[in-house]
């Protein structure tokens, strides 16, 4: 994954000896998903609540909270009381939203680093009338085609839309922008061909690549992919720089006692690395990510937030 690559230095496994007073939760934890619910950020929140409420004591709710890209329900987060007992899922358009503006609330001054969970691929897909057969030949395909092929575009704080972006960015091509609320309702116009191209999430797209009714050209991923063994990673396509896969992280309100963030934080950790836990992010396209302290995963979000800010600078995006 890029941005983990780029930010090797902060990465360490999380040391489990407490230095603070040991935080004990006193009623539900509430785990606000900031997307809809039965959406692959919600799978992914619910990979590790069971867990977390045994480990707790405490039973563990899932809220989501869906509208305007992530917002609505990042707000909500932001607002809640900061005592430990609220936990948002957040993913990389935590980090890129606020490079388009007029948001209610902000990456890092309004929350803190708990642990990471896992992260998720994207497949680059195209519809099947469409003649290349790899990365490479659908670039040179859209390069002698400039703006005649669509593609979808699910928000641009997404990593699927910011994957496609930074394609172009980096390729040269021009490929025109479709507009949808989510990915799940792209699929039939990926399928008929309205539509030609997309990075997609794995888990919405996975299965009409098993029926053959769209064909997988690349993953977006760091190496392939169990469950799609012969398709090549983007740098294994020639296009690694054009990487970009969402990650998932447990945030909490910024103000949030020290003794439970690293209560929260030791047992995410731990049950991160639950071979369970692991069989069900992998079930879902997903895969693990190295553990990282509270204090280092607030240095990396900072620099993620550095790194979209200054590519849509670059690129000129506007909010969608």
């Amino acid at each position: 994954m890029q941005t983990f690559l780029r930010h090797a230095a902060c990465l360490l496994i999380f040391a489990a000896a407490p230095a603070l007073a040991q935080w004990v939760p006193t009623k539900p934890v509430r785990v606000i998903v900031p997307f809809p619910a039965g959406g692959i950020v919600d799978l992914m929140a619910r990979t590790a609540t069971d867990k977390l409420a045994a480990a707790l004591g405490q039973p563990v709710i899932v809220d989501t909270r869906a509208g305007a890209q992530g917002s609505i329900g990042t707000e909500a987060a932001a607002r809640a009381e900061a005592d430990g007992h609220t936990l948002l899922m957040a993913t990389l358009s935590h980090a890129a939203l606020p490079a388009f503006g007029g948001l209610p609330w902000h990456p890092t001054r309004d929350f803190a680093g708990v642990a990471l969970l896992g992260q998720v691929p994207n497949l680059v897909v195209v519809t099947t009338s469409l003649e290349p057969k790899t990365l490479k030949e659908f670039i040179d395909h859209a390069r002698a085609r400039p703006g005649k092929i669509n593609f979808v575009n699910g928000g641009n704080g997404t990593s699927q839309t910011l994957g496609v972006m930074r394609l172009q960015k980096n390729t040269g091509i021009q490929l025109t922008s479709v507009g949808y609320k989510g990915y799940p309702p792209a699929v039939p116009d990926l399928i008929s061909g309205l539509v030609q191209f997309a990075y997609a999430p794995f888990g919405v797209v996975a299965p009409q690549v098993r029926a053959g009714k769209l064909r997988a050209i690349a993953i977006a991923a760091p190496v392939r992919s169990k469950q799609f063994p012969d398709v090549p990673t983007m740098a294994e396509a020639g296009f690694g720089e054009s990487l970009v896969t969402s990650w998932y992280a447990w945030l909490v309100p910024k103000q949030t006692p020290r003794p439970a963030v690293e209560r929260l934080a030791r047992e995410l950790a731990r049950i991160a690395a639950d071979p369970e836990v692991v069989a069900r992010m992998e079930a879902v396209g997903g895969s693990g990510l190295p553990a990282m302290a509270p204090a280092n995963l607030d240095s990396w979000l900072a620099g993620e937030v550095d790194l979209w800010a200054r590519f849509v600078a670059e690129t000129g995006l506007k909010a969608e």
